[in-house]
Parts: C-alpha cells; structure tokens; sequence
C-alpha cells in the first residue's frame, strides 16, 4: 500500500470519494494509533494529510482488510445516491459528515434536515431543491454551490461561505446567517423572511425580488448588491441613510407604504 491512490480507483465519481475519505477518516480514527495527525480527525483532511495517516497506520500495523471490503462495496453499488453509499459505507448521513470534504458532490433533492454539516467542504456541490431545513451548516463552504430552491427555513449557516453561490427561489425564512459571506450569491426571489442577516456581506449579491419581511440586518453591507423589487417590512438595524439608499435602488419597503396609508 503506497497511499490513498492505491486504495480505491482514482476516476470515481465525486459522491463515491466523498463516502471513501469521510469512512477512511473516521476508521483511521477508530483504530486509535498513535500520529501527531490524529488530533481533531473528524475534521477535512488534505490528500497529504490523508496519505500520511495511512502510512503511519500501515507501519502501527494496522489491518486495512475490513476497510478494503468497505471500498469495494461502495464502489461497486448500482447507485449515484450519496445517502445510500453512506449508508453502504456503515455511515450516518445526519451526523458523520461534519467538516468532511464533500467537493461536487451531488445532493439534488436530498432530505437532510436537521443534519449535521458544520464545517463541511461543499464547494461546488449541486444541493438544488435538497430540503436542509434545521440543518448545522455553520462555517461551511459551500463557495459556486448550487443550492437554488433548495428549503433551508431555520438553518444554522453562521460564518459560512456562500461566495457565488445560487440560492435562487430558496426558502431561508428564520435562517441565521450572521456574518456569513455572500458576496456575488444570486438570492433572486428568495424567502429572506425572519432570516438574520447581521453582519453578512451581500456586496455584489443578486437579492431582486427577494423578500425580507422581518429580517435582521444589522451592520450588512449592501455595496454594489442588485435590490430591485426586494421587499422589506419591518427589518431590524438598518439606518435612515441605508434604508434611502436602498430604496433609490429599487428596493421596496411595505411598512413606509402602509404607514402612509
């Protein structure tokens, strides 16, 4: 065994190497051998990282046969289905993927609500239509995902990045988004409705048509961010002057039209 090449084929698809290194990091951790690698396990490691664990492993003596059937069981089911490899794989989609690598995955129309996915690489992973209502996804990377119409009502997505990401018709009503990024994230008619968005960057963010109902937006910053037909009522920390701003941009305050009313 020379490294992680030699584990599995190297032209799998991206939802199988995502189930092969989340198992592989967490059987390594179960085998409890010593490496200065080994603290915080559970997090993302880099192919290095991960190479050099396997070669300590082998020189502790570890068995890699129980692992070895694992991976030929993953890659040889008749299945593209993230959660059914995980599963094949003997892990838990709702709980092991925290701050696992799950780069291009294809989550299309999952159900992972109240998962947790806390510190998890997703950069440009297809989450379109995925139900991730109540889910963890604080500090995660979900950097040109692709996560429009996607349910994510009362998620946790604090201090995450959402740099060019599409959240396009998606539904974030009661989400937390305090200081995440979302600089040039396409939020078109999206449901905004009691999201906190406090501290966030929405510069160069599409947020036209969007509703924001409720929103907290305390100390966002909108430089440059498309507000055209966004409708605000009753948001919380936003000053006269940026209320004006935003209001000579298009966008459209229905508590102002029913105060005059």
């Amino acid at each position: 065994m020379t490294g992680i090449e030699g584990l599995w084929p190297h032209n799998i698809s991206p939802n199988r190497l995502a189930v092969l290194e989340r198992k592989l990091i967490l059987w390594l951790r179960s085998q409890k051998f010593n490496s200065d690698l080994t603290p915080q396990l559970g997090q993302y490691k880099s192919p290095e990282e991960l190479q050099a664990l396997i070669l300590s492993a082998v020189g502790a003596g570890c068995d890699f046969s129980e692992f070895r059937m694992i991976i030929k069981s993953v890659v040889e089911a008749n299945t593209e289905d993230l959660l059914e490899l995980a599963k094949i794989a003997g892990l838990d989609p709702t709980q092991d993927f925290a701050g696992a690598k799950l780069l291009g995955v294809n989550l299309c129309g999952v159900d992972l609500s109240g998962a947790n996915l806390r510190g998890a690489y997703l950069r440009g992973a297809d989450l379109s239509d995925a139900d991730l209502s109540e889910a963890n996804l604080g500090q995660v990377n979900l950097g040109g995902a692709d996560l429009s119409g996607a349910l994510l009502s009362n998620a946790d997505l604090t201090e995450a990045d959402l740099h060019c990401v599409s959240l396009a018709l998606a539904n974030l009503s009661g989400a937390n988004l305090s200081d995440a990024n979302l600089s040039n994230a396409n939020l078109s008619n999206a449901n905004l409705s009691d999201a906190n968005l406090s501290d966030a960057n929405l510069s160069n963010a599409d947020l036209r048509q969007a509703g924001l109902a409720l929103t907290n937006l305390k100390g966002a910053n909108f430089l440059n961010t498309k507000v055209e037909n966004a409708r605000l009522w009753h948001d919380a920390g936003l000053s006269e002057e940026t209320k004006e701003d935003l209001i000579s941009r298009g966008a459209v305050f229905e508590d102002a039209n029913s105060d005059k009313n």
